[in-house]
Formats: C-alpha cells, sequence, structure tokens
C-alpha cells in the first residue's frame, strides 16, 4: 500500500479467498495500473511515480498476494506470473476500468507481458521497466545460485544467499543483500533501507512459496509467443548497471514487441525509485503519445 499518501478509493478483490487490497488516486479520463512487483515488497516501491501521474490521470495500485495490504498466503498454488497478470484484470473491473496503460518493474515486467496477451481489450499501452522476463539466461551468479537454491551450505556469499536455507536462517540478511543489488548506484541507502522495510512486512515462508506452480509460471516459450503477439504502444526502460535483471532481457523484449528502447547509463534495477525525475519524464511522454495528448 502506498504509505503517506491518501487514496480516494480504496478496497479489496478476492481470488479463491484470499484477500488482494487495490487503491485509487487521480480522476483523470485516462487510467494507468501500476503493477506489483514481488512480494518482497508493496506497492510503496510507486511512491514517485504515484503523485506524478495522479495529476493528470486515474491511477490504480494494489499489492500482490504476500506484502501489503493484502493476504499472505504460504500455498504455492496461489502464486504464479500468470495468476499475478489476471490479478491485475480483476482490479482493473473491480474499480470499473475498462482499459488502461500498464506499467510493470522488474517480476511486474512478466506480469504486464502476460496481462496484454490474456486480457489485450483492457490495455491501451506497456511500459516495462528492468524487465524480468524470460528471455534471456540470468547473469552467472543467479544461475549458479537457482542450481544450489536447496543446498545447506557452510557459507552463503554473494548471490549463493538466494538460498532456501539462508532465508530461513537470516532473512533480514537476505534482504539487505538482495537489495544492495537492485541499488548499485552510489549514495543508496535511503532507497535500501525503504525496500528492506517492505520486506521485513512478509516472511521467508511466504517468498519460497511465491515461486508458484509451474502451470502459472511464464516459461520462456510462453513469453516469447506473448511478446511476439503485442500490438500496442510500449516502452522498455532498462539501467545498464542492472545487477539484478541482464539487459538483454530488455532489449529481446523490447525487439520482440517492437518497443521503444530507452537504456539508461548508469542506472541499477530500480530507476523509477533511484531516478525518479528521469523515469517520470520518460513515463510521462510515452503516456502523452499513448492517449493522444
Amino acid at each position: 500500500m502506498l504509505v503517506g499518501m491518501e487514496a480516494g478509493r480504496s478496497g479489496y478483490v478476492s481470488r479463491d479467498g484470499q484477500r488482494i487490497h487495490w487503491q485509487e488516486f487521480g480522476d483523470g479520463h485516462d487510467s494507468v495500473l501500476l503493477l506489483p512487483t514481488w512480494s518482497i515488497v508493496h506497492s510503496d516501491f510507486w511512491r514517485n511515480q504515484v503523485p506524478f501521474l495522479a495529476d493528470d490521470y486515474r491511477v490504480i495500485t494494489f499489492d500482490g498476494l504476500g506484502n501489503g495490504a493484502s493476504d499472505r498466503p504460504v500455498d504455492p498454488s496461489y502464486y504464479g506470473d500468470l495468476q499475478f497478470a489476471d490479478d491485475g484484470r480483476a482490479v482493473l473491473e473491480e474499480c470499473g476500468v475498462e482499459r488502461a496503460a500498464v506499467i510493470g518493474a522488474s517480476q511486474g515486467g512478466p506480469w504486464a507481458l502476460a496481462l496484454a496477451a490474456r486480457h489485450p481489450e483492457c490495455v491501451d499501452g506497456l511500459i516495462f521497466i528492468a524487465p524480468n522476463v524470460p528471455l534471456a539466461p540470468e547473469h552467472p551468479g543467479q544461475v549458479e545460485a537457482n542450481d544450489r537454491f536447496f543446498d545447506d551450505l557452510e557459507e552463503y556469499p554473494g548471490w549463493l544467499k538466494w538460498n532456501e536455507n539462508y532465508w530461513l536462517q537470516d532473512f533480514p540478511g537476505f534482504l539487505r543483500f538482495f537489495f544492495t543489488q537492485c541499488f548499485t548506484e552510489p549514495d543508496s541507502e535511503p532507497q535500501i533501507e525503504h525496500f528492506v522495510a517492505m520486506g521485513l512486512q512478509t516472511t521467508p515462508e511466504v517468498l519460497l512459496a511465491t515461486d508458484g506452480t509451474d502451470e502459472h509460471t511464464l516459461t520462456p516459450e510462453l513469453a516469447r509467443l506473448y511478446a511476439n503477439a503485442i500490438e500496442f504502444p510500449s516502452l522498455v526502460i532498462h539501467g545498464d548497471q542492472d545487477a539484478v535483471t541482464p539487459l538483454l532481457r530488455g532489449t529481446e523484449l523490447a525487439r520482440l514487441t517492437h518497443a521503444e528502447l530507452v537504456v539508461m547509463p548508469g542506472s541499477g534495477h530500480e530507476p523509477q525509485c533511484r531516478n525518479p525525475s528521469e523515469t517520470n519524464q520518460l513515463i510521462g511522454e510515452f503516456l502523452a503519445t499513448t492517449f493522444g495528448r
């Protein structure tokens, strides 16, 4: 949930008995949906975009299951890329919005892609920020960590902290490591602390469940199929110092969707937080063109 900002409206939409919390800001004619990202944080990671966008648009955010004001099931069957995408469609319907420009950052990138491909009737345009769409390999350290995710290790240096046992042993330690990888820019301690505070609002058991099930996973094959089907105006924003999502994932997504690609020099994984003025300008220019302003 957005902290320190009063929503014009808010409420819940239910999926299989689990509550998903949404908020609405602004009252513009055109609508923007800001998708959640991995449940390690909640929608306050959009805190620099909502006031900027709400001056001109109707802005809708929601907390994905697992954090914020939404429920926190520990059953993997409640999670998965395709279900989060469909949750976005359900929130739009609950808010009475027929169509919206959809913006997704990091893991919200795959969900924006899936939402647009599965529900094209409700999408006006797409913005992907550091999209973690599986169209290219991960960074080598992440590949090794995934291969050893369930191993009980004597030590957990670097990306080997991406490990089930380490999460259960030292969850705050994992959060701090992970968010230092999200914010590789100098003097990012305020952003790191903000994200750690959001991360502490969930649990390692919840994050372990968020991997979901195979039937709801956006595979590389399905991602390519969805990307080739996109016919909306699209924009990809990606930092060239992103230590979490390889730049090649963003460039390949832009190529397949025929999107405009903006590479931000020196930027890490969270440009909407670390470089909000530049990111907001890119978002504003894209939306003005998309909505014909």
